[in-house]
């Protein structure tokens, strides 16, 4: 049965102990033998570990009071154990569950993990002992956890959390173990120091690489060194394999990734080389022409030029990679800032590609399957293709040249897109928050939103059949506009220095402006209703013109060769040819 334990409950026994513990008091584990704890125990008074081995396989086995381990406290169970632990005893984390210490703890002796995960998410879970991992061991608490020794044995993964440090008296990496080192842009190197020695083997594994080393515009050589591991004394051995952001190295980088021990020996940093094509540790090449970036806030900028690797080193032998051609892949952003002169093409798998240079992607196709960003000026004549984006930012004026074939979409955030191929901008919407200038004849038909402002220019002409949402206004410098929906142009006013054609039916309200001509064709009744102000005359060529205000037809003469119908009062003043009819509906007096 249950037992109500409001004293002390002293077990100096061995065995599996299964009986609930309730009540007000303390439980006492004497002897040498070992003792399991299995029950879900709410006592409150503490548990004291006097002799022997007490097992806990239940994290609510030792109730809610502290702990004081003068012995043996093995912890076979998963959850959150939040018990303050003292004493001189040592604590074994056992058996394959993931187990969470957050108690503050001081117990002086020994921690071994021996089975599953221990998670110290309190700086002080490990106590003030040595620490033996078998298993693995992740210090997840923002600040610095201090311990004395820490070995991490063969097959064991010690792993330290973005924001977490460690200061230790020694550090043990033995063969066929892992290190692994979380960074964010918060990090504060050193991660981890040691008062005494350091020896290293096995691998080291790095994510968040790009938070904490970042580009200098004004080198082309190392970007940035960043201190892991520190030490007092010296630093022994090498790890045996590097990997960044959870991939090789050696394979999967253009950018040149190395951990090293300083000239010192007392500090192993973590540095990058901006090497398109590098000749590092003696290989053929270790560039892959892969960048991958996994931190979606992370960004890294590429300053150097990257040119074709020279065919006769052949570097598909050595990586797999034709020494071309660039792929971006992960969630980050990659900046590419140089003039650049590959050929082989550009895939875009993940995150975000900017380019600072209208030839930062060589010469070779886009293949844009995320976002593409051009931050730049110029004309971008390389194809586009992907389900992926592209965004147009920064104030410059940028051409897309290209018959591109892109699907997910335009955004023009900033500066000037002038679209010189009917198209450029693939098939998918565009959101225009700045300008999109049409330097193009043919039939557009994507659909146009955003608070930007639409300027068709060159001598072509110009069809917009989309149902468009764009507030800005349009602009018609050059050549003809042809709008063959009714909301083809917007919610914005129209200024119109060449020709304006409607082609369509309904209700057109947009205010129309400019010194240009406003054309109707097609067999549609279309109503003019805003009060316009155009000087360059207007065209009656097909279907009914409908003017619902005085001023509709603006200030030039009206040449109607179909029909045109005014559903208005007032003075008309201005002068009516052609070959077509004049009727005078509503009840107005004109």
């Amino acid at each position: 049965g249950d037992v109500t334990d409001n004293a002390t409950l002293e077990l100096n026994t061995s065995g599996d102990f299964a009986n609930n513990i309730g009540g007000t008091g303390s439980v006492v584990k004497s002897g040498d033998k070992t003792l399991t704890l299995s029950g879900a125990n709410s006592y409150t008074g503490g548990t004291i570990i006097s002799g022997g081995t007490l097992v806990a396989t239940n994290v609510d086995a030792l109730g809610t009071g502290d702990v004081i381990d003068n012995a043996t406290l093995e912890l076979n169970t998963g959850g959150d154990f939040d018990n303050a632990i003292s004493g001189s005893g040592q604590v074994v984390k056992s058996g394959d569950d993931t187990l969470a210490l957050s108690g503050a703890n001081s117990y002086s002796g020994a921690t071994t993990i021996s089975g599953g995960t221990l998670i110290a998410a309190n700086v002080n879970a490990l106590g003030t002992g040595a620490i033996d991992n078998r298993a693995s061991l992740l210090l997840d608490a923002s600040g610095q956890f201090t311990v004395t020794d820490l070995t991490t044995e063969s097959g064991g993964n010690t792993e330290i959390g973005a924001g977490s440090t460690l200061q230790a008296t020694t550090l043990t990496q033995k063969s066929d173990s892992t290190l692994t080192i979380n960074l964010d842009s918060n990090t504060a190197d050193p991660v981890i120091h040691a008062a005494s020695q350091v020896s290293l083997a096995g691998t080291l594994d790095i994510t968040g690489v790009g938070d904490v080393l970042d580009s200098d515009p004004a080198s082309t050589d190392d970007l940035d060194t960043f201190t892991l591991i520190a030490s007092d004394k010296t630093i022994a051995g090498d790890f045996e394999k590097l990997t960044v952001a959870g991939m090789d190295a050696d394979l999967a980088d253009f950018i040149t990734v190395d951990g090293r021990i300083d000239d010192t020996g007392k500090q192993y940093e973590l540095t990058t080389a901006l090497t398109w094509y590098a000749d590092r540790d003696d290989a053929v090449t270790d560039a892959h022409g892969t960048f991958n970036l996994t931190n979606a806030d992370g960004s890294f900028a590429v300053n150097t030029v990257l040119e074709n690797v020279d065919a006769t080193l052949d570097p598909a032998s050595a990586t797999g990679w034709d020494g071309t051609s660039l792929i971006k892949q992960g969630a980050g952003t990659l900046i590419l800032n140089a003039e650049n002169t590959y050929t082989g093409g550009t895939t875009i798998s993940g995150g975000t590609l900017v380019a600072t240079n209208v030839d930062a992607l060589g010469s070779g196709d886009v293949t844009d399957d995320a976002t593409l960003e051009l931050n730049t000026g110029g004309t971008f004549d390389n194809a586009i293709s992907g389900s992926g984006q592209v965004v147009k930012s920064g104030d410059e004026t940028l051409t897309l040249s290209g018959t591109n074939t892109y699907s997910g979409g335009t955004l023009i955030s900033g500066g000037t897109l002038v679209a010189s191929n009917v198209e450029a901008l693939g098939t998918g919407d565009v959101t225009d928050n700045a300008t999109l200038e049409m330097n193009t004849g043919g039939d557009f038909i994507n659909n146009i939103g955003g608070t930007g402002r639409v300027e068709k220019s060159g001598d072509d002409a110009l069809t917009l059949s989309g149902s468009n949402t764009y507030t800005g206004g349009t602009t018609i410098n050059d050549g003809t506009l042809i709008a063959t929906s009714v909301d083809a142009l917007g919610s914005g006013d129209v200024t119109n220095n060449a020709v304006l054609e409607l082609n369509t039916g309904g209700d057109f309200i947009n205010n129309i402006g400019g010194t240009g001509r406003v054309e109707k064709s097609g067999d549609e009744t279309l109503t003019l209703s805003g009060s316009n102000t155009y000087t360059g005359g207007t065209l009656i060529s097909g279907g009914t013109l409908v003017a619902t205000n005085v001023e509709a037809l603006g200030t030039g003469d009206v040449t109607d060769n179909a029909v045109l119908e005014l559903n208005t009062g007032g003075d008309f003043i201005n002068n009516i040819g052609g070959t077509g009819r004049v009727e005078k509906s509503g009840d107005d007096t004109l």
